[in-house]
């Protein structure tokens, strides 16, 4: 199976780390978070993987060439600055009609979490829907109220998503395996949206189930907490779930 990483973002909320660094190139336990994306894909056992770069294409570019573990290419976002619909909207054509799986560049992941996605497509074939990786295990409320929210129904399929669900089941990880029915749902969101609003178009189709990923490690990275957090947390050996100060 081969990989989308978008990895567009300027990640202005980590601008203390460096002025003007690119987010996919800001260190994370002396390796940048673009190069931990590529390393879980490749120890998962991805064939290969399409970058999406947009702010600072170029360094972004040479980072992930430098870091990465399986065959990459890459495409560009010059529209970066708008939502997330346009770096989804630029891997279609290296993705043609073939599942892929789709995954944040400011996302930490464990190798298990992108295998547990794998061998969910593996075993069960999606038939034309997409899964998230959904978190169950307990968060503190500071790490929920950031997160995008699950409901998520009692055979496994997401009936709401957003960050401001007040009942929800499950943490959306920022990781997904996705069948071509992806694009349907990038064709009928708003063209400039972020990825939930693209979600959101496979949820009212009930197309959008979910991977039950609890007890694996990932960690949104969007502040110079969250960045410490997560070091905090490799240096430990984290594993399993993480928790925010």
């Amino acid at each position: 199976m081969k990989a989308v990483v978008l990895a567009a973002g300027r990640g202005q909320r980590l601008s203390e780390t460096g002025p003007g660094l690119p987010k996919p190139l800001v260190p994370l336990a002396g390796k940048p978070l673009v190069g931990h994306t590529l390393h879980a894909l490749a120890e998962a056992g991805l064939e290969r993987a399409l970058v999406v770069t947009g702010h600072g294409e170029r360094a972004v570019r040479q980072g992930a060439q430098e870091w990465a573990r399986l065959p990459i290419e890459f495409a560009l976002n010059s529209r970066f600055h708008r939502g997330a619909s346009y770096s989804l909207a630029a891997a279609r054509d290296y993705c043609g009609e073939e599942p892929f799986l789709l995954v944040m560049c400011d996302h930490a992941f464990s190798p298990e979490l992108v295998a547990a996605l794998v061998d969910s497509a593996a075993a069960r074939p999606l038939a034309g829907t997409c899964r998230v990786a959904a978190d169950r295990s307990p968060r503190s409320d500071a790490y929920a109220d950031e997160a995008t929210k699950l409901a998520v129904d009692d055979a496994g399929f997401v009936t709401a998503i957003g960050k401001g669900l007040a009942q929800w089941d499950a943490l959306d990880a920022g990781a997904f395996v996705c069948s071509p029915v992806i694009w349907d749902a990038l064709a009928a969101a708003p063209e400039d949206c972020g990825l939930s609003d693209i979600c959101a178009e496979l949820v009212r189709d009930r197309r959008l189930g979910t991977v039950d990923v609890s007890g694996l490690f990932w960690y949104d990275v969007d502040t110079a907490a969250d960045l410490h957090e997560a070091e905090r947390l490799l240096a430990a050996g984290a594993t399993g779930t993480p928790t925010r100060r």
